[in-house]
């Protein structure tokens, strides 16, 4: 069940006329597009681009401890997530980019979105471990 205070791209809140922002994810020679939507927390990310966040891969997301923290609207915390969501837990300060686990993620609170990926889930599948990831906007 979807959670109402969650803001996804395709919600509205993130067209080009809300403050959207073209991002890429950069997972060594693996670039994944992804869009950030116009929250207060996204819009405040965007202005700390580039940034490059060590991650992990968990087999449903690839997750790692922003070295900042971000602002971010109690009203938009929820739980769980969509699949190809990039949310900001603001409780430990990680950034998650979530390809998978969507049907039992409500176990997981703190949650923000902050955007979602542009593109098939299935390019995950071929990336394993550790990776300093980069991500930067698209001019």
């Amino acid at each position: 069940m979807k959670d109402e205070r969650r803001i996804r791209m395709d919600d509205g809140e993130g067209s080009e006329a809300d403050g959207a922002t073209a991002i890429v994810l950069r997972f060594g020679d693996v670039e994944v597009p992804a869009r950030l939507n116009g929250t207060e927390t996204a819009r405040a990310f965007a202005a700390r681009l580039p940034v490059t966040v060590d991650v992990s891969g968990t087999g449903v997301a690839f997750c790692g401890r922003l070295p900042f923290s971000l602002p971010y609207d109690e009203a938009q915390v929820h739980d769980g997530w969509t699949n190809g969501d990039l949310n900001y837990n603001p409780r430990g300060g990680w950034l998650a980019v979530l390809f998978g686990g969507e049907e039992g993620s409500a176990a997981y609170d703190d949650q923000v979105t902050m955007g979602a990926v542009d593109g098939p889930l299935s390019v995950f599948k071929q990336l394993e471990g550790a990776f300093a990831l980069r991500i930067e906007a698209v001019a």
